[in-house]
């Protein structure tokens, strides 16, 4: 659906190991805001059509602007759709209860709240226990218990296990987790076999797993927006809502720009970043003329029904 992700501030202390923060500093533009503002925000929300769906999660843990809280309340009382993605790393106990009180009835299977946990790996290496994060956890896993729906739980490690400190509430593990190369902005040599997916390049006409006409974006701190969470490296930025209304995100030269390339057949050297994303889907022409959508690679984490047959470049067979 279309939404627009919200990255509250430029660089995130909880440096998790498949969260590639260099990259995003690196590219930013340097003298430029590095945390989003209340009134920066309130001017955004007014642009975005009420269609699209807001979530609190970008490129960096929300909650560490100390202003998170108000952006929060300040969507779900002007919108249908807010989506929340947390750490919990500096969310205050009140405010957790005051979300969960006010507006917990809203999570759904189209507007989840996901609470990434620390795992037993240590991939969340900058994650601190403290008093204040336990009491916040406490109010979303007591939410959980009391209600047929509830936000989600999950960790990065590949068993599923947590950090021991949380154990206690969890006394059985979560979903095990792969990670994702964030289109090779990651540097695989960081990480042992198996702990990333294998490479994809996707040569055929492609498009967003996540909707097919590129509006699940990303904005920054300072207003640009990027194609989406991958982009850590900004090679695509659509615009500047702070400057520009929502609809100039679409009509400009960038958006054209990956529009073309991606309903072309490329060569190695292509700079869209979604062939090399793995939850791209892709288009393949067939005998009768028909383009027919496929799904190359691990797409939303699940092993292709096809199998695991693959070509030199590391891609699945297509499934028609």
């Amino acid at each position: 659906m279309p939404t627009l992700e919200i990255t509250t501030r430029l660089g995130c202390a909880l440096a998790c190991r498949f969260c590639p923060q260099d990259r995003l500093v690196k590219s930013y533009p340097s003298g430029e805001s590095r945390q989003l503002s209340l009134a920066d925000f309130r001017s955004v929300l007014a642009k975005v059509p009420k269609h699209v769906r807001i979530d609190f999660s970008g490129m960096a843990e929300p909650w560490l602007n100390p202003e998170a809280t108000e952006m929060a309340v300040l969507a779900f009382e002007n919108r249908p759709k807010v989506a929340i993605y947390t750490t919990l790393q500096g969310m205050k106990p009140d405010d957790a209860a005051m979300l969960l009180t006010r507006f917990g009835h809203r999570i759904g299977p189209e507007t989840p709240w996901v609470i990434h946990l620390p795992d037993n790996e240590g991939n969340m290496t900058g994650w601190r226990p403290s008093d204040e994060y336990f009491r916040s956890l406490g109010h979303f896993v007591a939410f959980r218990r009391d209600n047929d729906r509830g936000p989600m739980f999950l960790t990065m490690s590949r068993t599923g296990a947590l950090a021991e400190p949380l154990r206690f509430a969890f006394p059985g593990k979560l979903d095990p987790f792969v990670g994702i190369s964030r289109v090779e902005n990651l540097d695989r040599a960081d990480f042992s076999p198996g702990r990333l997916l294998a490479p994809v390049w996707h040569r055929d006409a492609v498009l967003c797993g996540s909707t097919p006409f590129f509006d699940h974006n990303t904005m920054l701190p300072n207003g640009d927006v990027v194609l989406c969470c991958m982009d850590y490296s900004r090679r695509h930025v659509l615009g500047n809502l702070l400057r520009q209304d929502y609809g100039d995100l679409f009509s400009g030269a960038e958006m054209g720009r990956i529009r073309v390339g991606a309903m072309g057949v490329n060569d190695d050297n292509d700079e869209l970043i979604c062939r090399k994303c793995h939850n791209a889907v892709c288009l393949t022409q067939g005998a009768d003329t028909h383009w027919r959508l496929r799904r190359d690679g691990m797409w939303s984490g699940r092993t292709d029904p096809a199998g695991d047959a693959r070509d030199q470049r590391g891609t699945p067979r297509a499934i028609v």
